[in-house]
């Protein structure tokens, strides 16, 4: 990441940032080849509210207390880029794969370094799903890689992802806030917390 290494994340030194052509988009929502899922890294976050910041200073020049609260809130998302990578540590190297009900988590994988060995549905289309051999093919990959557990969005349909689970032993599906925050009062209230809860989560489910 480019963008991260004045940062002092020199620890991700080398990985490419995404091309916006590269990524499949999630069902339901067609977002014309790019990927908007770049809220999944805190870092990129950080450097987007950086950027809104002095957006909003340079047009609004009266208004008071936008940089400062931006300052706080670049900090806390830099806190919760350290926070995810401590939550993460407990990972392998060899335990590093996801598997997801959609294309979500490139940015997430680049960032803390995962790979993301496939998608249930990495489509764009509102119609779209997984043929059985895709879904046969994919068990396999989860098999071969012993993956323990396929990630699901928790605001829509794991049904799929439970089908895939049935098919290989000791496979579990997690879900996660991937497509919108939680209800008041949820683990994924805040974006913060969103992304607290899903790190928290991924370990608890990959961690020997």
């Amino acid at each position: 990441h480019d963008d991260h290494d004045e940062e002092g994340h020199d620890d991700h030194e080398g990985h490419d940032d995404h091309d916006e052509e590269g990524h499949d988009d999630h069902e339901g929502h067609d977002h014309g080849g790019i990927d908007p899922h770049f809220f999944t890294d805190p870092a990129r976050m950080a450097v987007v509210a950086e950027g809104l910041s002095e957006l909003l200073v340079a047009n609004f020049p009266d208004v008071d207390g936008f940089t400062s609260t931006a300052n706080d809130y670049v900090q806390q998302l830099r806190d919760l880029d350290a926070d995810v990578e401590e939550i993460l540590s407990v990972i392998g190297n060899n335990e590093r794969a996801l598997v997801t009900n959609h294309a979500v988590f490139a940015y997430f994988a680049d960032r803390y370094s995962f790979t993301v060995l496939g998608e249930i549905i990495p489509s764009s289309s509102t119609l779209a799903s997984a043929s059985a051999q895709q879904l046969s093919s994919l068990a396999e990959e989860i098999k071969e890689n012993n993956v323990k557990a396929i990630f699901a969005d928790a605001s829509s349909s794991d049904a799929l992802a439970q089908t895939l689970a049935a098919e290989v032993e000791g496979v579990e599906v997690i879900n996660l806030y991937t497509e919108s925050l939680g209800d008041p009062g949820s683990s994924g209230e805040s974006y913060i917390d969103m992304v607290r809860f899903n790190a928290q989560a991924i370990a608890s489910a990959l961690v020997e």
